[in-house]
């Protein structure tokens, strides 16, 4: 009998579907046994025995719960007990469980090292890992900002073989992001959003394999907003080739604001702040999607800015506007503001500067532009069918 198990169970590890099956039908056979010897011994002496009664006795007996309210009393109901569930059932039934348990323990390291296919929809990709302390600020980032609330993280890399912290919102998936195979345990298609990080500081070749990555991901899933560090802003002509939504220099910012700090104390305090989620007020934008109003961006400065909202400048296409207040608003410009929480332009027009003239009918809330008005100057997606 010992033998008889350990054979099975070998069997069952290395033919994995045959060996599932074949101890399934094993359980089922002594259930089945069992009842009919049970039904048909028993019922001599208990009329009222039903085929119910004869199935729920021998499941109850092959997993060794045994209620007592059936038991054998004839002979034959007896041996067909010891035969089917003593003898077959027990053991078959102790190899399946043992199995499942298996296969569970399995799946679930196969998720701790990434190697299985994510669950999850409307999630955010953070490619490469450049460090762990790199990986984790951007994820908590995330996490506290209310558009990304609810919506789960997926790290993608082969840089390290397991994440070494957890996050019960962020996923993990080994394997190279040059690969779609990588991409498709990812769940990319269902992606919203994509964070590509450099591959080292300290990598010459860094920008070239995000920029290939950030190929990978568009030919898989046009309508994720893409957003990648950049090392050296020569190299920002390759990012535009494979139609990067952004692209973020940040050695070149964080040099600029130690220049900045050591002249104007101060600053990187400031704009530490207001580019972090977790603390004080945070820098927003949100397109111009109408123009709603018929005034200069100056007049309606002066407007939030008495309600809490801070306009800081208007980017229209390539250029950036510091200085805006004899600007008028258009189509496809984007505003950025410091306030307390995220607004929408017509929110913005609605709720904070009610006093402004409007050039239309009633306000509604709108969505953002398409891509191809926020990133003038740069190869447009062309979507294609999936």
């Amino acid at each position: 009998m010992v033998y008889w198990l350990v054979r099975m169970v070998r069997v069952a590890r290395t033919r994995r579907a045959f060996g599932f099956g074949s101890v399934l039908a094993l359980v089922a056979l002594s259930i089945l046994g069992n009842s009919a010897c049970y039904y048909a011994f028993d019922r001599r002496l208990k009329p009222d025995i039903g085929v119910g009664d004869a199935l729920w006795y021998s499941i109850i007996s092959v997993t060794t719960i045994g209620y007592g309210d059936h038991s054998a009393e004839s002979t034959g109901a007896r041996l067909g007990t010891v035969v089917f569930t003593v003898l077959l059932g027990l053991s078959s039934f102790t190899v399946f469980l043992g199995l499942v348990i298996d296969q569970v323990t399995q799946l679930a390291l196969k998720a701790q090292r990434g190697m299985g296919t994510v669950m999850t929809t409307s999630h955010c990709l953070i490619v490469n890992f450049p460090s762990a302390s790199r990986v984790k600020q951007v994820i908590e980032e995330l996490r506290s900002d209310v558009g990304h609330q609810g919506r789960e993280i997926v790290v993608v890399t082969d840089q390290v073989d397991q994440l070494p912290f957890s996050y019960e919102d962020v996923l993990f998936v080994y394997g190279s992001p040059l690969e779609i195979e990588t991409f498709d345990r990812a769940r990319l298609a269902e992606a919203r959003t994509a964070i590509v990080l450099a591959t080292s500081y300290n990598d010459p070749r860094s920008d070239a394999e995000v920029a290939s990555t950030v190929a990978v991901i568009n030919s898989r899933n046009l309508d994720a907003h893409v957003v990648a560090e950049c090392l050296d802003e020569r190299h920002r002509l390759l990012f535009q080739s494979v139609q990067c939504d952004a692209i973020v220099l940040g050695q070149k910012i964080a040099g600029n604001l130690l220049v900045q700090e050591l002249n104007d104390p101060g600053v990187s305090q400031m704009v530490g702040e207001i580019t972090s989620n977790l603390i004080g007020s945070t820098l927003y934008s949100t397109p111009v999607s109408e123009p709603l109003v018929d005034a200069p961006y100056g007049e309606l400065a002066k407007s939030l800015l008495d309600r809490g909202v801070n306009l800081l400048c208007v980017v229209r296409g390539e250029q950036t506007y510091t200085s805006f207040m004899q600007e008028r608003p258009k189509v496809g410009d984007r505003i950025l503001y410091i306030g307390d929480r995220r607004r929408h332009w017509a929110e913005l027009r609605t709720e904070d500067v009610p006093d402004l003239p409007s050039t239309r009918g009633p306000d509604r809330p709108t969505q953002d532009p398409p891509r191809d008005a926020r990133r003038k100057g740069a190869p447009q997606k062309r979507r294609r069918g999936r």
